[in-house]
Protein backbone atom coordinates (compact mmCIF):
# COMPACT_ATOMS: atom_id res chain seq x y z
CA UNK A 1 0.00 0.00 0.00
CA UNK A 2 2.74 2.43 1.00
CA UNK A 3 4.44 1.43 -2.47
CA UNK A 4 1.39 2.56 -4.62
CA UNK A 5 1.16 6.02 -2.32
CA UNK A 6 5.05 7.22 -3.39
CA UNK A 7 4.73 5.66 -6.90
CA UNK A 8 1.59 8.32 -7.13
CA UNK A 9 3.33 11.07 -5.16
CA UNK A 10 5.94 10.76 -7.69
CA UNK A 11 3.25 10.71 -10.66
CA UNK A 12 1.69 13.92 -9.46
CA UNK A 13 5.32 15.46 -9.51
CA UNK A 14 5.94 14.59 -12.76
CA UNK A 15 2.95 15.95 -13.89
CA UNK A 16 3.32 19.17 -11.99
CA UNK A 17 7.07 19.51 -13.98
CA UNK A 18 5.44 18.81 -17.35
CA UNK A 19 2.86 21.21 -17.19
CA UNK A 20 5.42 23.76 -15.83
CA UNK A 21 8.07 23.08 -18.62
CA UNK A 22 9.41 25.85 -20.83
CA UNK A 23 11.54 23.68 -22.90
CA UNK A 24 12.13 20.43 -24.84
CA UNK A 25 15.06 18.34 -25.61
CA UNK A 26 15.74 17.80 -29.34
CA UNK A 27 17.96 14.88 -31.13
CA UNK A 28 19.63 16.24 -33.98
CA UNK A 29 22.64 15.01 -35.55
CA UNK A 30 24.02 13.29 -32.83
CA UNK A 31 23.41 16.45 -30.04
CA UNK A 32 20.75 16.42 -27.43
CA UNK A 33 19.51 20.34 -27.51
CA UNK A 34 17.44 22.01 -24.97
CA UNK A 35 15.51 24.27 -26.95
CA UNK A 36 13.03 26.70 -25.18
CA UNK A 37 9.30 26.92 -26.25
CA UNK A 38 9.53 30.61 -26.86
CA UNK A 39 12.26 30.25 -29.18
CA UNK A 40 10.04 28.07 -31.75
CA UNK A 41 9.03 29.51 -34.66
CA UNK A 42 7.41 26.50 -36.27
CA UNK A 43 7.61 23.09 -37.23
CA UNK A 44 7.68 21.38 -40.89
CA UNK A 45 6.80 17.86 -41.30
CA UNK A 46 8.75 15.71 -43.46
CA UNK A 47 7.51 11.67 -43.36
CA UNK A 48 9.44 10.48 -40.12
CA UNK A 49 11.41 13.63 -39.68
CA UNK A 50 10.48 17.30 -38.33
CA UNK A 51 12.64 20.50 -38.88
CA UNK A 52 12.11 22.84 -35.73
CA UNK A 53 12.77 26.78 -36.46
CA UNK A 54 13.84 28.36 -33.92
CA UNK A 55 14.38 32.14 -33.64
CA UNK A 56 17.41 33.68 -33.97
CA UNK A 57 18.97 30.59 -35.91
CA UNK A 58 19.18 30.44 -39.98
CA UNK A 59 19.02 26.39 -40.24
CA UNK A 60 16.33 24.66 -38.66
CA UNK A 61 16.90 21.66 -36.32
CA UNK A 62 15.85 18.51 -38.13
CA UNK A 63 14.77 15.65 -35.26
CA UNK A 64 14.42 12.04 -36.54
CA UNK A 65 10.17 12.05 -34.90
CA UNK A 66 7.31 12.84 -37.06
CA UNK A 67 5.30 16.12 -37.14
CA UNK A 68 2.43 13.68 -35.00
CA UNK A 69 4.67 12.55 -32.63
CA UNK A 70 7.04 15.47 -32.03
CA UNK A 71 3.55 17.69 -31.89
CA UNK A 72 2.86 15.72 -28.67
CA UNK A 73 5.58 17.17 -26.58
CA UNK A 74 4.86 20.88 -27.24
CA UNK A 75 1.84 22.50 -25.20
CA UNK A 76 -1.37 22.56 -26.83
CA UNK A 77 -2.35 26.14 -25.87
CA UNK A 78 0.85 27.81 -27.49
CA UNK A 79 1.18 25.61 -30.67
CA UNK A 80 -1.00 24.71 -33.34
CA UNK A 81 -1.25 22.55 -36.27
CA UNK A 82 -2.27 24.19 -39.24
CA UNK A 83 -1.53 22.19 -42.14
CA UNK A 84 -0.92 18.45 -42.69
CA UNK A 85 3.03 19.44 -42.72
CA UNK A 86 2.82 22.14 -40.38
CA UNK A 87 2.49 23.11 -36.73
CA UNK A 88 2.98 26.71 -35.55
CA UNK A 89 3.65 29.26 -32.85
CA UNK A 90 0.88 31.23 -31.92
CA UNK A 91 2.83 33.92 -30.83
CA UNK A 92 5.28 33.94 -33.57
CA UNK A 93 2.67 34.69 -35.91
CA UNK A 94 3.48 38.07 -37.98
CA UNK A 95 -0.01 38.42 -40.29
CA UNK A 96 -2.52 35.92 -41.46
CA UNK A 97 -3.22 37.00 -45.70
CA UNK A 98 -6.38 34.85 -46.94
CA UNK A 99 -5.18 31.08 -46.27
CA UNK A 100 -1.70 31.67 -45.23
CA UNK A 101 0.62 32.25 -42.03
CA UNK A 102 3.33 34.71 -42.37
CA UNK A 103 5.96 34.06 -39.49
CA UNK A 104 9.32 36.17 -40.85
CA UNK A 105 9.71 35.68 -44.38
CA UNK A 106 8.17 32.07 -44.00
CA UNK A 107 4.79 31.72 -46.00
CA UNK A 108 2.97 28.73 -44.45
CA UNK A 109 -0.29 27.24 -45.94
CA UNK A 110 -3.38 26.56 -43.89
CA UNK A 111 -5.19 23.26 -44.99
CA UNK A 112 -8.75 22.96 -45.66
CA UNK A 113 -8.87 20.59 -42.72
CA UNK A 114 -7.12 22.87 -40.09
CA UNK A 115 -9.21 26.24 -41.32
CA UNK A 116 -12.21 25.70 -38.85
CA UNK A 117 -9.99 25.26 -35.53
CA UNK A 118 -7.66 27.55 -36.49
CA UNK A 119 -10.48 30.48 -37.44
CA UNK A 120 -11.80 29.73 -34.33
CA UNK A 121 -8.68 30.23 -32.16
CA UNK A 122 -8.17 33.39 -34.42
CA UNK A 123 -11.29 34.88 -33.63
CA UNK A 124 -11.15 34.04 -29.71
CA UNK A 125 -8.00 35.98 -29.68
CA UNK A 126 -9.68 38.91 -31.58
Amino acid sequence: MQAASHKNNILRSAAKHVKSKKFVFVKSEYKIIKVRFDDILFCEGMKDYTQVYIKGKSDPLLTLNNLKSFSAKLPADEFMRVHRSYIVSISHIDSIIRNEIYIGKKIIPIGDSFKGDFYEMVETNS
